[in-house]
């Protein structure tokens, strides 16, 4: 609901004097609030050309086939050890990352 134009000048510079407070709050906020997404997206495309770099890197592909010839010809008690031992080592990593 929009309310009514006051007739008293006095009243009518006051509204106009909020209503300009007001928008230079807003024009503020969003201000911050697109800093804090382009800080965001940075991040993100920092992680993006980070894993491009290890994804480019001839000993992480490397590591990466063997790791899929290993699962490929394993049986299956031998892979669940192995997948067992990664999902300790990642969650030491994620402990260890938080300290």
């Amino acid at each position: 609901m929009i309310p009514t134009i006051p007739d008293d000048p006095r009243l009518r510079d006051e509204r106009k004097a909020n209503l300009l407070l007001a928008s230079e709050l807003l024009r503020g906020q969003v201000g911050r609030d697109v800093d804090d997404l382009g800080e965001r997206a940075d991040a993100v495309v920092h992680r993006v050309l980070v894993v491009r770099g290890w994804l480019s890197d001839p000993t992480v592909l490397a590591a990466a086939g063997g790791a899929a010839a290993f699962f490929a010809t394993a049986g299956q008690k031998r892979r669940g050890k192995l997948l067992g031992a990664l999902r300790w080592a990642w969650l030491a990593w994620r402990i260890w990352r938080r300290r």
